[in-house]
């Protein structure tokens, strides 16, 4: 199995993956209208630290990775007027959303307590 970490932004076509890919210090490729993000390009399976327990009920992802994540973050809700945040296994679907503020979703990342199966809604509703 692997992880998928994606990014809907709210309004299409306000930010590229290129300008994600280098504010974040990832790897990010748009996929139909999602960012998804790794370190490598493949999965987002790259992203988690050694210790991450997929049946856990948040991600347990690499420090290294978390301030570029939030830059990401904060891009799309300046920019593209808020996104959708999710990261699950692929084949898995999303068991709760929530409408959060950025400085909620910032938090919960930077604190490495980014919710698994949960749905991030920043601003505008991407769908």
């Amino acid at each position: 199995m692997c992880l998928q970490v994606f990014l809907v932004p709210a309004v299409a076509n306000k930010v590229g993956a290129e300008r994600l890919s280098r504010v974040a210090g990832l790897r990010v490729e748009k996929r139909h209208g999602e960012f998804h993000i790794s370190v490598d390009g493949g999965c987002s399976c790259s992203l988690m630290s050694d210790n991450a327990d997929w049946n856990a009920p948040t991600w347990d992802l690499d420090p290294k990775v978390l301030d570029g994540l939030a830059r990401a973050l904060r891009l799309l809700a300046e920019e593209a007027g808020g996104f959708e945040l999710q990261a699950l296994w692929i084949g898995d679907e999303p068991q709760t959303r929530s409408h959060s503020s950025l400085s909620k979703v910032v938090s919960d990342l930077q604190q490495n307590r980014l919710r698994n199966r949960h749905v991030y809604v920043v601003g505008k509703s991407a769908a």
